[in-house]
């Protein structure tokens, strides 16, 4: 009596989650499971299930065959018993489910996924792999030994079937040159012999052994002299290969047997593993949850549905017990659901003691009990009440005898069935007998007086089931803190009770109606009113709290990804860079080896260097390109006009180039406007446009005697990409150590053609102009 499980109907539960079992063994174990009241063992029954429905979900149910449990073949593995073809085919099978199952962990392993509480079970299993092949290397799957499985067994089918070929040859032979002394030109089996069809007036024509006659008696069958030594050789032969099949099969049976032991251990893990699996489909289908578990009688259940009802159309409640409060009355109309939340408290605790998932929030807690005792009538269902006075009494007598600290009691309607103020009298009494435990109790009930009753005790609340005054439907959901009335008047009125009979009835009630009643009707009405607010505001939190969440993974994924861009976007660029080192280190190369560089060649290195990696390809917007198009070359930082293009192909003319271009390294401008004025610049870059159309200037006044070099080179550079022909060199008068500079790279340059002092107006002897070739 420890725990009523009938009456909460945890049998149909089990009866449910066992058939998604695979072995007979745990279907069985699940059907008379019980309740447990060890805290620790329920927690790890709960993760056990709660993990498995996650490795379902993203990995699939584990690939478990139907009936794999081989039990009673490894016991008789231990005896060294020799197995039947049938029995080392269930071997086998069990073995590849095995190899199936360490599959799917290595798939987990590979995709990242823990098994986390389920790892044991996995980490403990043991391979067989050798004896799947060893036992698949001389049966197969239809129970057939392989020719090949013994050298012997190969010599003897060889011969068998040269022998089997040279029977038939002498027997088609037989028929053909004694065709005029047989019936039909055919082979028969008689007594496992091959016979002959031979007329009866001719039966003594034909030497052999005579082994049927025809049912008319004018057939003989007889087996031909001439063949018998050949079949004799070959029954011989079959007497050969039974015998090697025998010894095939001792050798099969005793690898078995070695394996016995590490056979038994996985076979235990797969049956947990089953037991596990099957609570965890359950689970899914009723998209049931882990609550919290606790030892200290607090039962808060959270959007809780009875997992018999209909789960897509049932109503949850929500309801709290803890050490404060450890009595909840529940009253309302009939078939308003007060029976309903009065199973679902019990059935749910005895699942979540069971080690079964709950569909309730996972917010919810519940009470692990030494006992749950539940009296809701002779079979009731759900709907409806068909209990009598005497039924309900004598389950209360052995509750109340049988009760301790620590136990769970449900009882409905109290009181019910006989005279009211009886029947009132005796439920208090009963509460009371209750009182002295620590005990956690739900009860349900129409009466009044119970009700008052509820209101003066200290650890005692009550709860009403929803009621649409409206539409006259109960709504099924609990309200805490609140009374609940029967609604008889509203029930009457709507049904077309003669108005002025439900006022008079009104009236009576209203006399005999108590001031306490009154007062306690009036806080009713506020504390429905409280309890639609906090309902209000709990949907509030949770809709935060599941933005929050929804925001947290949100921000977890742009990590994630930005991580990934940071790696990607550094190894292309890394990637970039040494193709450039690449590049260069071939033109230092290339440049080693030539004693002189032509223009061309200066122009096709300088349009390597400038050449821009993918990045700004990848970032730029695409003109539309069209003949005669002012452009933008990308690569050298200069303006030209497109000739001619052809397909991704622009042929750009600009200064006295004319070269072919990607499209992806022009961008279209406007015409500009030629200045009127020079511009001077301090240093000249390459690429960059020059002020005036036919003169260039370059100061270097301040410039030290070193750096004078590398500013003539950028600047012919420049003058020779853009066209110029002449150049303005200022160089003062100073000391002179400048102006020696220009004179030495003027003799040694091969792109200046001449080149004199300033004339009057150009600066005289503090400027060079320069004619380049």
């Amino acid at each position: 009596m420890r725990f009523m499980m009938k009456a909460l109907e945890l049998n149909q539960i089990l009866e449910l989650i066992s058939k998604h079992a695979k072995s007979d063994t745990i279907r069985n174990e699940i059907i008379h499971l019980e309740p447990m009241t060890d805290l620790q063992s329920i927690h790890l029954a709960l993760d056990e299930t709660m993990d498995m429905t996650a490795l379902i979900l993203r990995a699939g149910v584990l690939p478990f065959l139907e009936d794999f449990d081989i039990h009673e073949l490894l016991k008789y593995a231990s005896l060294d018993r020799v197995f039947s073809i049938q029995e080392l085919l269930y071997v086998r099978l069990f073995l590849l489910m095995e190899r199936d199952i360490i599959k799917y962990y290595k798939e987990l392993d590979r995709l990242k996924i823990s098994a986390r509480s389920l790892t044991p079970y996995f980490q403990n299993m043991h391979t067989h792999r050798s004896l799947l092949d060893y036992i698949q290397s001389k049966i197969d799957e239809d129970g057939q030994i392989l020719d090949d499985a013994t050298p012997e067994l190969l010599k003897i089918r060889k011969e068998k079937s040269r022998l089997d070929k040279q029977l038939q040859d002498k027997l088609q032979k037989f028929l053909i040159d004694h065709s005029a002394y047989l019936n039909e030109l055919v082979i028969v089996q008689r007594n496992d012999r091959f016979c002959i069809p031979v007329k009866d007036t001719y039966k003594n024509k034909i030497k052999g052994v005579v082994h049927d006659f025809s049912a008319s008696k004018q057939t003989v069958y007889i087996e031909p002299e001439a063949t018998r030594q050949i079949t004799a050789l070959i029954e011989h032969l079959k007497v050969d290969e039974e015998k090697e099949i025998q010894k095939i099969i001792a050798s099969l049976s005793e690898e078995v047997h070695n394996a016995h032991a590490s056979l038994k251990d996985n076979l235990d893990l797969f049956l947990g593993l089953d037991f596990i699996s099957s609570k965890a489909q359950y689970a899914l289908k009723l998209n049931a949850m882990k609550p919290q578990i606790n030892d200290v009688g607090t039962i808060s259940l959270i959007k809780a549905k009875h997992p018999l009802l209909d789960q897509k159309t049932a109503v949850p409640i929500t309801l709290e017990l803890n050490k404060d409060i450890k009595t909840l009355l529940i009253t309302g109309p009939n078939t308003g659901g007060k029976t309903v939340a009065l199973k679902t408290v019990g059935l749910l605790t005895l699942m979540t003691q069971c080690g079964i998932l709950i569909p309730a929030s996972e917010a919810s807690n519940v009470a692990v009990f030494d006992q749950v005792f539940a009296d809701i009538g002779d079979e009731q269902s759900i709907l409806q009440s068909l209990s009598t006075f005497s039924s309900h009494l004598n389950k209360i007598i052995s509750m109340i005898e049988g009760v301790k600290d620590n136990t769970l009691v449900l009882l409905d309607e109290l009181g019910s069935g006989t005279d009211p103020n009886e029947g009132v009298s005796l439920a208090i009494a009963i509460l009371n007998a209750f009182k002295p435990f620590d005990i956690r109790m739900m009860v349900t009930t129409h009466y009044s007086e119970l009700k008052s009753y509820a209101y003066e005790q200290p650890n005692m609340t009550t709860a009403s089931v929803a009621f649409d005054k409206k539409t006259l439907k109960p709504l099924y959901y609990l309200q805490m803190g609140t009374t609940g009335s029967s609604h008889a008047f509203l029930i009457a009125r709507r049904l077309g009770l003669k108005e002025e009979v439900v006022q008079d009835a009104e009236t009576i009630y209203q006399g005999r109606q108590t001031d306490l009643a009154k007062v306690m009707e009036k806080l009713n009405d506020e504390m429905l009113y409280i309890e639609k607010q906090k309902e209000n505001l709990a949907d509030e939190i949770e809709e935060s709290r599941n933005a929050k969440l929804e925001f947290q993974r949100s921000k977890e994924l742009l990590l994630a990804e930005q991580d990934k861009t940071i790696e990607k976007v550094r190894a292309k660029e890394e990637k970039a860079y040494n193709e450039l080192k690449d590049e260069v280190r071939e033109m230092i190369v290339m440049l080693q080896k030539k004693n002189e560089i032509s223009k061309p060649e200066i122009a096709a290195i300088k349009y390597k260097l400038n050449q821009q990696k993918d990045n700004e390809k990848l970032v730029a917007f695409e003109d539309e390109l069209q003949v005669d198009d002012l452009v933008f070359i990308l690569p050298y930082q200069q303006y030209g006009k497109i000739k001619s293009i052809k397909n991704d192909d622009c042929r750009v003319v600009f200064g006295k180039f004319d070269l072919v271009f990607k499209s992806y390294d022009l961008r279209k401008e406007e015409p500009k406007k030629e200045p009127n004025k020079a511009v001077k610049t301090e240093k000249i870059s390459i690429g960059d446009t020059p002020a005036r159309s036919a003169k260039f200037e370059l100061d270097l006044r301040g410039y030290r005697f070193d750096e004078v070099k590398e500013a003539m080179d950028q600047a012919l550079d420049s003058a020779i990409l853009s066209g110029l022909e002449t150049m303005r060199i200022i160089h003062g008068f100073g000391s002179g150590a400048v102006r020696k500079a220009v004179y030495d790279y003027i003799k040694s340059s091969p792109y200046i053609k001449t080149h004199r002092f300033g004339g009057e107006g150009e600066g005289l002897n503090g400027v060079t102009i320069i004619t380049l070739k």
